[in-house]
């Protein structure tokens, strides 16, 4: 699957990996919730990558983290859970875990984290570009999927979708007329507790007064544009077609010249400045 397309309208793939996701989901907020949220720090501890990387990739600050690294703790644990079930090793020899540790143009990590150059738009575009998920318009979410969000302010964010909410914060079983949000699983927030946990995001102009025991995060954008709200989900591995981004239709990155042709390699991008995920939701303010 290229770059390009497949958002409007877009068929939702019968084999995808929400099971296993929220699976990560209830047992990082189990056993790893509100352990501090830094925007310079980046998983909760080490993490293995499948039996055989033990700690593979490294936390730098454990055990304060980020949205990114956040989301990318949820599915890198969500593949292990998988493997632990099913005695499936396949996923960690399809994505090696080198693409989790390096930065390059052809490495996941450098995609998912937004690296300079790599001019991705959020999680969900990270994993199409990779051929492991789709992205996928905001009325087709489910629970398990993800979400890349900005905000009126100018901040932005990155979670778990969890499902869809009216402006009274109850759950809804579908996308109507009647959403005015979606519940999510990450880590934000600057007070006590900080870190992994939930929130109750709101589109603008709605966000209805606080109720205790469900922070809210207001001023999301609503938008059919992936770059303003990016929305999709990863892919089972059984249906994995994994490539570098290398060989996206539309050869932008072919032709980059950071890429060395003659050593078959990509240099390492630049980290981008990610101050825009401050980790500040409207109850933390």
């Amino acid at each position: 699957m290229s770059d390009a397309g497949l958002v409007a309208g877009a068929t939702r793939p019968t084999t995808t990996f929400n099971a296993y996701v929220l699976k990560a989901v209830e047992m990082l907020a189990r056993d790893r919730a509100g352990l501090g949220y830094d925007l310079n720090s980046y998983f909760t501890r080490n993490l293995s990558y499948g039996p055989d990387h033990q700690g593979a990739i490294r936390a730098n600050h454990p055990a304060l983290t980020m949205c990114v690294a956040a989301v990318t703790e949820v599915m890198i644990e969500a593949l292990n859970i998988y493997c632990e079930i099913e005695h499936d090793n396949t996923p960690f020899q399809k994505l090696p875990v080198v693409s989790w540790q390096r930065g390059s143009m052809k490495d996941i990590r450098a995609h998912i984290f937004q690296y300079d150059g790599a001019n991705c738009n959020g999680t969900a575009h990270a994993l199409q570009r990779f051929g492991i998920g789709q992205q996928l318009p905001f009325s087709s979410l489910v629970a398990g999927d993800f979400v890349t969000m900005n905000r009126t302010t100018g901040n932005g964010h990155t979670a778990v979708f969890l499902g869809y909410i009216g402006a009274d914060y109850g759950d809804l079983p579908q996308h109507s007329s009647a959403v005015k949000g979606f519940k999510y699983f990450s880590a934000q927030g600057k007070k006590v507790g900080g870190g992994f946990g939930f929130r109750w995001a709101f589109f603008s102009p709605t966000c209805p007064a606080e109720v205790p025991g469900k922070p809210r995060d207001c001023n999301i954008i609503l938008s059919s544009n992936q770059s303003l709200l990016n929305t999709g989900c990863m892919l089972h591995p059984a249906s994995w077609n994994v490539h570098p981004p290398s060989d996206m239709r539309d050869g932008s990155i072919a032709h980059d010249p950071r890429v060395e042709r003659d050593a078959g390699m990509v240099m390492e991008l630049k980290p981008s400045d990610l101050k825009k995920y401050d980790g500040i939701t409207t109850d933390d303010e």
